[in-house]
This record gives C-alpha cells, structure tokens and sequence, in this order.
C-alpha cells in the first residue's frame, strides 16, 4: 500500500491508497493519476484566472439563447402595445379634428374623396369648399400634417365603410370612414369597434 505525505495528501497524514480510505486522499490520488498518465494536471483541474475555455463558451452561448429566446417575445409583445396605444390616440386625434371641422361648417361632414379629406388637409370656407388659406378660405386646415398614418400598419389610405362601426377591415389597413356620419376606426382587425 502507498502512503501519502502530508503534502500530497493535502492535510492527510495517515491515509492509504485503498479502497475504503482513498476518498481521504483524494487531492493526492488525483495528482498522482495525472503524473501516471503522463500529464501534470487534467486540462478541466488546471485553471489560472482570466482562462476561458471551450465548456466556459458553451455554457455562455446556451445561456443567451435561453435569455434571447424569453426576451424577444416581450420586446414583441411591448412593441405590438405601443402601437396599439399610439394608434388609438392618433384616432382620438382624427377624430377630435373632423369633430371640430363639424362644429366650424353648421354641423356638415367632411367629404372623403379618392382616399383623402380635401377639407381637412387644406383651407375651407364656411360652406367646406377647400381653396388657398386667406380671407375667403379663413377655416382648417385641421390635419396641416396630412392624413396621419396608422401606427398599427404605417398606412395613411382612408377607405370608406357602409356601416358604423365597420363588420369587417377593408385590408387597406389605413382608416375606415363613414361618410353619413363622419365616423372613423382603425382599419385593423380587432379594433374597429375602438
């Protein structure tokens, strides 16, 4: 049987390379497997700081799979809210300014013409016909902008609807206006009724 030297054994003194005491010895039998084998210390033993090794990077690598894999979703999914939020409040906006178009012409709706709001976007006079701003055409613009886009879909395209609120979207994916009541929704799936 092989003693170990205290300095082999790392604090054991009175162990033997047998099987039911070798667990005691184990910094010593591992040192002297490594020298038997030809080798001075196993290559996953022997670490100096700063050392990254091939296992380190795949555990690094796996391990930003994991966190990108749980994190894209909710950045989609925060992503997908925000644009629900700005999408409502720019209807809400739209919408204020064809309410004070009503109040400004004794209650008349504004005209959607070939996708656009001629009234809105430039000047009026009382009776809503658009022209050059100045004292003829004192009212609006009330969209000095345009027509704003959908933040759902960057579409800016009105598209007109029978019925208030829309059944269905028109898949232009800007805005669904009704002309008889000066209406409008998001062109949107799931927000029509908004």
């Amino acid at each position: 049987m092989v003693r170990c030297s205290a300095a082999q054994a790392g604090g054991c003194t009175n162990a033997f390379l047998d099987p039911q005491t070798s667990w005691l010895c184990l910094p010593a039998a591992r040192r002297m497997g490594a020298l038997a084998a030809g080798g001075d210390m196993p290559f996953l033993f022997r670490r100096n700081r700063g050392e990254f090794t091939l296992v380190d990077a795949l555990i690094l690598i796996a391990m930003m799979v994991i966190i990108s894999g749980t994190a894209v979703p909710v950045v989609e999914s925060l992503s997908g809210r925000a644009k629900a939020s700005a999408a409502l409040q720019t209807l809400r906006t739209f919408r204020e300014q064809i309410e004070l178009y009503k109040v400004e012409h004794g209650g008349r709706i504004p005209l959607l013409f070939e996708g656009a709001f001629p009234q809105l976007t430039t000047s009026t006079n009382e009776t809503g016909v658009p022209g050059k701003a100045g004292p003829d055409y004192p009212l609006g613009p009330y969209l000095q902008a345009g027509i704003p886009v959908n933040p759902m879909t960057n579409i800016d395209i009105v598209s007109p609807t029978d019925e208030f609120p829309p059944k269905k979207p028109s898949c232009n994916g800007g805005w669904l206006y009704h002309q008889e009541t000066g209406q409008i929704a998001l062109d949107v799936d799931g927000y029509l009724g908004d």
